[in-house]
C-alpha cells in the first residue's frame, strides 16, 4: 500500500482536484515560458523544459513575467490543458487571477515544505476549500 501524507495549507481559490503532481523549486513564466494551446513548459532551462502541465497539480515557486500570466492560464484552461490545480509557495496576483477566472484551485502557505514533501509522479488530491492536500507517494509512477 502506497504512503499517503496530509499536507494543511491556504486557499487562494476555492476548488477539488486531483492529479499527478509535477514539482520543481522554480518560478516559472507563464507568458513567454509555456505553450498556452499544448499545456507545455517550453522556457528554456527551467527544471520544467518540455514537460506538460496538463491535468497535473503544478507545484512551483511563483510566477515570473508580465499581466500575460493571467490570459495564458485563460486559454490554457478553454484549450482543456491547464493545470488540474495550482500550489504556490509565493503570490503572484497575476496568477491568482489565472486561477480565480480559470476555477483552478489554488493553494500557499502549506504546513510542509513541498519540495522536500512532494515528488514528481506522486498523486495528490486538492481541496482548497477544505485547506488540504492529500499526497499518494509514487501512485502515478
Amino acid at each position: 500500500m502506497a504512503d499517503t501524507i496530509i499536507i494543511k495549507g491556504r486557499k487562494v481559490v476555492g476548488g477539488k482536484a486531483e492529479g499527478e503532481a509535477l514539482i520543481a523549486d522554480e518560478r516559472v513564466s507563464f507568458w513567454g515560458g509555456t505553450d498556452p494551446t499544448r499545456g507545455i513548459v517550453h522556457d528554456v532551462g527551467n527544471k520544467f523544459e518540455g514537460k506538460t502541465f496538463a491535468g497535473k497539480v503544478f507545484i512551483f515557486r511563483f510566477t515570473k513575467g508580465s499581466s500575460g500570466t493571467s490570459a495564458y492560464i485563460n486559454i490554457a484552461k478553454r484549450l482543456g490543458v491547464a493545470p488540474a490545480a495550482i500550489i504556490n509557495t509565493e503570490l503572484d496576483s497575476l496568477c491568482v487571477l489565472g486561477c480565480a477566472i480559470s476555477d483552478i484551485p489554488m493553494m500557499t502557505d502549506l504546513d510542509q515544505d513541498p519540495f522536500q514533501t512532494i515528488e514528481n509522479g506522486d498523486w495528490l488530491r486538492v481541496d482548497a476549500d477544505e485547506g488540504i492536500i492529500e499526497v499518494t507517494k509514487g501512485k502515478a509512477s
